[in-house]
């Protein structure tokens, strides 16, 4: 039987009666191989590059050793900027007139800013600066955490019409105390 008819014969089955289909599947001459030669032959091409095993176990050792590197000085750098913070920046006037021997003019003072600040915070920072009570009437608006940034030289109004563009809480102010719904 010629090769193409044997092909036909696998795409289209359909087509062929069983004895046709076996005699087909009786002239192909499948060899066997030996199982013993093929298994050294095999260990032969295995054991065939052991240096190419040694530099595949020093890549992998120093692509280990940056990453744990990386991941070291990743949380060494995120330790070192806390996630909460409440900066305010001061220039240094002394330093400058003892430095310089002048007067420095006043300066405007730097923007005070909240990151990722719970309000309870927030308002403690408020109530120490502008000397007013702070009330909680809503205790579940004391963990609401902000991004929220001001001029130091706001007045108190300022800053409470500032925090109450936000939807979730409400300030009101009532002589000196700040009262939080």
């Amino acid at each position: 039987m010629k090769k193409e008819e044997q092909i036909r014969m696998l795409l289209h089955p359909e087509k062929y009666t069983d004895e046709q289909l076996d005699q087909m599947l009786d002239e192909v001459n499948i060899p066997v191989p030996e199982a013993n030669r093929e298994w050294m032959r095999f260990e032969k091409k295995r054991s065939g590059f052991p240096i190419l095993k040694i530099a595949a176990s020093i890549i992998s050792v120093l692509m280990l050793s940056g990453i744990a590197y990386a991941t070291i000085a990743h949380f060494i750098e995120t330790d070192e900027k806390p996630k909460t913070a409440i900066t305010e920046s001061k220039p240094d006037v002394d330093k400058v007139e003892k430095t310089y021997g002048m007067e420095v003019p006043p300066t405007k003072k730097a923007p005070v800013e909240f990151n990722n600040v719970e309000l309870q915070q927030i308002m403690k920072y408020v109530s120490d600066n502008y000397n007013v009570k702070v009330e909680f009437k809503n205790n579940d608006a004391r963990t609401i955490r902000f991004y929220l940034q001001w001029e130091a030289d706001n007045t108190l109004q300022e800053i409470i019409d500032k925090i109450n563009h936000f939807e979730k809480v409400r300030l009101t102010l009532n002589e000196e105390t700040i009262t939080i719904e």
